[in-house]
């Protein structure tokens, strides 16, 4: 009797192992076609198929962490953030997780968090050249340039081929007046992706700033032939070279350029002000009223915004309106003229 019952117990252990065995490689098997799809770029199942692995066996893969990853691709930065905590709580010193956490904690706009994260990321295992950039990318949303540009140098001395980094401390350096130093940094841009029209814009800026104003104007035009001819597309030359000539009483030639950036960034107050302005210059009131109203309501608190709609209704004698614009403006002027506590960031 008792070996029968070993038996028995031996066989209900062996289907039992088997039983386990057969989940395992049910497992493995799902977790590698979520990977094939995640590697496909198919990041919505992916994200689907991961969440069904960490469900059937919790915590004994990474589906997790290519969850949260795949989350990330499809800029879910709050569903990313929750899947990665779930994971940390079971793999506390996975740097690879935490460095993750820090990206989507920046993305999140919370970057004395994604600091904090970075730093115990660090801890654990050295950063990347990208890891450095968004460190870098952090102190400039704290408004701190000085430590902005100190990373952001960190990110291409470790990676000189960093082409974002060399754009994104290009732009530090421009926010601190160090005008040679982000010039620099630009062409570095230039030399690694020839004809990057971001890259070439700025540099216009810097012309313009510099009181280069035909210079600028020619970077700004070899940047638009050059996106003419790219996939990529941005407002800003556009918008730019359109301002600049707007600036040189050149209102006529602005508007084309104004309005081809206004109809790619129909949200960018910048572009509606500066043709609303160009419209009002050509006498054109009802097509500047237009372009001014939008500019307001993308950016209420834009003083020159609601200063150059006063304008507009004086010129139409609408002097009711216009002065209820010009109040406004003096209003955000004081507000702005106030000083700002940055005791806490």
């Amino acid at each position: 009797m008792i070996r029968t019952l070993a038996a028995g117990l031996l066989c209900l252990a062996s289907i039992a192992s088997a039983q386990t065995s057969a989940a395992a490689d049910a497992d493995s098997g799902e977790f590698a076609r979520a990977l094939q799809e995640f590697q496909s770029g198919n990041y919505a199942s992916a994200v689907s198929s991961f969440a069904d692995v960490e469900a059937t066996s919790p915590g004994t893969t990474d589906a997790l962490l290519y969850e949260a990853r795949g989350l990330i691709h499809l800029q879910e930065f709050l569903r990313a953030e929750m899947t990665l905590r779930s994971y940390i709580r079971g793999h506390r010193d996975s740097s690879e997780a935490l460095y993750l956490l820090g990206f989507v904690l920046h993305r999140r706009n919370r970057p004395t968090e994604s600091l904090e994260t970075y730093t115990h990321a660090a801890s654990i295992a050295p950063p990347t050249s990208d890891d450095l950039k968004v460190v870098g990318l952090n102190y400039v949303l704290l408004d701190d340039y000085t430590d902005a540009i100190k990373w952001l140098k960190k990110s291409v001395e470790l990676d000189g081929a960093n082409k974002d980094a060399w754009y994104y401390l290009g732009r530090a350096y421009y926010s601190k007046a160090q005008l040679p130093e982000a010039r620099a940094a630009f062409e570095k841009v230039l030399a690694l992706h020839p004809q990057d029209t971001k890259a070439q814009t700025n540099i216009g800026l810097i012309l313009e700033t510099s009181g280069q104003t035909g210079a600028a104007i020619e970077a700004y035009r070899a940047a638009i032939a050059w996106e003419e001819k790219g996939a990529e597309r941005s407002e800003q030359p556009y918008a730019n070279l359109g301002s600049l000539l707007l600036e040189q009483g050149r209102a006529q030639e602005a508007v084309a350029f104004l309005e081809r950036a206004a109809a790619m960034a129909p949200r960018n107050a910048f572009c509606h002000l500066k043709l609303g302005i160009a419209y009002r210059q050509l006498g054109r009131m009802e097509d500047g009223e237009e372009q001014l109203t939008q500019a307001t309501a993308l950016e209420p608190d834009n003083a020159t915004a609601h200063y150059q709609l006063g304008r507009l209704y004086k010129d139409k004698h609408l002097l009711d309106k216009a002065q209820v614009e010009f109040d406004r403006t003096a209003e955000l002027q004081d507000r702005a003229s106030q000083p700002k506590n940055t005791a806490d960031h």
